[in-house]
């Protein structure tokens, strides 16, 4: 199952994209947070991916929309680095330094 969820962080949208137990039932959500210039992704996706295509990126745990935006950032790449993303704060402050 596929989910999409129109979000709001600090005024401005985010889209939410949940793929449920992609390897089946047992294992993890996919989540992704589309921003407006680059995205948060669980730690079920590849940071070396992103950073080869310089995306910016940052890596947070959850299993749930509200969890990536609750938890911390676990993971940056350059392109989001520059963009005022740092390890530690929370995936909602993410979204806002990508929504910038």
């Amino acid at each position: 199952m596929v989910k999409l969820d129109l979000l709001e962080v600090e005024g401005k949208a985010v889209q939410g994209i949940l793929v449920q137990a992609p390897g089946g039932e047992g294992h993890p959500n996919m989540l992704v947070l589309l921003c407006k210039k680059g995205y948060i992704m669980c730690g079920y996706l590849n940071q070396p991916a992103a950073e080869k295509f310089d995306d910016a990126a940052a890596i947070v745990g959850g299993a749930s929309f509200e969890e990536i935006l609750a938890n911390p950032v676990k993971g940056v790449t350059p392109a989001a680095a520059a963009l005022g993303v740092e390890i530690g704060m929370t995936g909602a402050q993410a979204a806002a330094k990508l929504n910038g």
